[in-house]
């Protein structure tokens, strides 16, 4: 198709067509704050830090679609990122912790994971994608959808947001030598997270009686339970 974004119908109903995705991030990003209160109420330790969703804007779709090739009518068959739920995490271990989680629910169907963390992209992007299949329920019945779910460390998403700034800053055509340092970047970032799981182990065996870590601040519980942020 080249690199001209795909034209859309002056017709098409976008906010039909994205409200089963608006619903669906919704939905879940209230589920996963409700199983962080739970680990908390209860005592035990919790690997979600901050849960986020965002909804991708119909010129974004139209732009990916393009790139991947994607007839228009094929959209929300073929892309799969339309709806989004982020969940960041203090250590590279709450990551998979946070997946099994996932994966165990009964409200969604595992499609496929890409694994970032373990094999990261040339770029040096770090993170879990897990896309599932969710049905939503709306006014003319059950809709399936799409949701990916990206599970990462503070660090890796700190890499993630400056790294997308600069693909954007220059129409994603990052200069050889920024490309490089970012490339020197996400390792230092990956070195980070080693570290403070490391420091995390150390602090535990020394002073916990071997127990995690807690994964919140006493003082910033209230907010952090009923605080919903959007990326």
């Amino acid at each position: 198709m080249g690199d001209k974004m795909l034209v859309k119908d002056e017709n098409f109903e976008w906010n039909k067509f994205l409200q089963p995705y608006e619903l669906a991030v919704e939905d879940f990003m209230l589920k996963m704050e409700g199983i962080k209160k739970q680990f908390l109420l209860n005592g035990k330790y919790c690997p979600i830090e901050i849960v986020t969703g965002r909804v991708k804007t119909p010129n974004s779709i139209l732009d990916k679609a393009t790139r991947m090739g994607i007839r228009f009518e094929e959209i929300d068959e073929k892309l799969y990122d339309i709806g989004g739920i982020r969940i960041t995490c203090k250590f590279v271990e709450d990551i998979y912790m946070v997946a099994d989680l996932l994966k165990a629910r009964k409200d969604i169907v595992l499609r496929e994971e890409r694994d970032y963390v373990k094999n990261p992209k040339p770029s040096g992007y770090r993170s879990l994608h897990l896309l599932c299949l969710y049905n939503v329920e709306t006014f003319n019945g059950r809709i399936p959808v799409i949701l990916e779910f990206q599970i990462r460390t503070h660090a890796m998403h700190f890499w993630a947001t400056i790294e997308h700034s600069v693909k954007y800053k220059f129409s994603k055509n990052i200069p050889e030598n920024i490309r490089k340092r970012l490339l020197i970047a996400s390792r230092a970032a990956e070195a980070l997270d080693n570290e403070m799981s490391s420091i995390r182990d150390a602090v535990a065996a020394v002073e916990n009686g071997g127990k995690p870590l807690s994964s919140q601040d006493p003082y910033e519980r209230e907010v952090q339970i009923n605080t919903i942020k959007r990326w």
